[in-house]
């Protein structure tokens, strides 16, 4: 046990480490001067949004930034959405409101809409935001800036996570891990690494040219990740993307209540590990090693995996802390977090992989015939 306590301290070692240069070397947006104000065509498909499509699309139409276009794919809603956006239109001549078709063969629905909404924007930017985003009023500007600074094909934004309850707090949580204390995001922006590429709804900001170069969606239409296929997709042309954070001026409430988090992972989750059932067992298990083992096992009091359990607790707590997330939640909520994602996992591999259902926003598609991102 003693070699095991010890690969599992230094393990929490490395990670704390990596979650530290992860804050450091990834970018945060900041307000910066622009030389011209390039037009973009912001891209937002909604299907069924009547809950949050209101907020966030006056909030996209009061950006101080003067050159913008905004596209709403409505993508055949049976709700309110199609009202709500027409009464939008009729006061802002900048919304365009596009009403979509159903998907053809071999495409899945918000792959369809994105690229529905590319082929009515005029801008030479892109920018593809999800129906629940909040922007602050500075934010296309300073996301124009930072692009334009940098000279990369395409940036991905990073959000402030909304998390309201146990449920929420415990389950979202794992997406800034992920991106900042497992994945070395900052080694993999400055190798270019196709597959340490991250992308997201919160706003995946590319250069119109760049994405019709690489076919944009439609080398997407089976991707049930379509915002981090693109960011892989970019990179695997041999073009450069960047993560940056943008807490500060983006906000998102991905899911409310642990029922709509586990349906909407279910639907993607073994996808991210192309489906190979292998790779996700003994995934699982080492997951469950490192993150949950240390706190079962320093209930005897062991040195080893107290001083591991205070290494997990310190990287979250400075993680949390930097991004603006509760402390409660970061010291007492880590072995919640692991045991649900196992479970979310688990549930996907079963109706993702061995059902080969997946169903969403009112469709239903044979899951085998879906893929993580772009078509090899």
């Amino acid at each position: 046990m003693h070699i095991v306590g010890t690969i599992l301290l230094v393990y929490w070692a490395l990670a704390l480490l990596n979650t530290i240069l992860n804050l450091l070397l990834i970018r945060r947006v900041r307000p910066r001067a622009l030389d011209r104000e390039p037009l973009v065509s912001i891209i937002v498909p909604a299907r069924d949004e009547e809950r949050s499509i209101e907020v966030t699309v006056r909030a996209l139409l009061s950006q101080d930034y003067g050159s913008f276009e905004l596209i709403v794919v409505n993508d055949r809603s049976t709700d309110a959405t199609g009202a709500i956006l027409a009464r939008i239109a009729a006061e802002d001549a900048r919304l365009r409101v596009v009403d979509n078709e159903e998907p053809p063969p071999g495409w899945l629905g918000k792959p369809w809409a994105l690229h529905q909404g590319s082929r009515h924007a005029r801008g030479e930017l892109l920018l593809f935001v999800d129906a629940d985003i909040l922007y602050g009023p500075g934010a296309l500007r300073a996301v124009v800036a930072e692009i334009e600074r940098s000279g990369v094909t395409m940036i991905g934004l990073f959000p402030h996570l909304e998390m309201h309850g146990l449920w929420e707090n415990a389950t979202m949580a794992n997406l800034p891990m992920l991106g900042f204390t497992f994945l070395p995001t900052w080694l993999g922006d400055r190798l270019k690494l196709t597959t340490l590429a991250i992308g997201g709804g919160t706003g995946n900001l590319i250069r119109h040219a760049d994405y019709e170069a690489i076919r944009g969606h439609e080398a997407l239409k089976a991707a049930v990740v379509d915002d981090i296929g693109l960011a892989r997709h970019v990179r695997s042309s041999g073009r450069h993307t960047e993560l940056i954070r943008a807490e500060n001026l983006i906000s998102v409430r991905m899911y409310h209540g642990l029922a709509e988090m586990v349906r909407g992972f279910t639907k993607n989750s073994f996808a991210t590990m192309d489906r190979r059932y292998v790779a996700v067992i003994l995934g699982l298990l080492f997951s469950l090693l490192v993150n949950v083992f240390p706190y079962v096992w320093a209930l005897t009091g062991d040195r080893l995996a107290l001083a591991t359990v205070g290494l997990i607790t310190l990287t979250r707590v400075i993680l949390f802390a930097t991004l603006g997330y509760p402390l409660w939640s970061a010291v007492f909520l880590h072995p919640l977090q692991i045991l649900l994602w196992t479970f979310i996992m688990a549930r996907s591999m079963w109706i993702t992989g061995v059902r080969r259902q997946l169903n969403w926003r009112g469709r239903s598609y044979d899951a085998a015939q879906t893929r993580f991102g772009a078509e090899r």
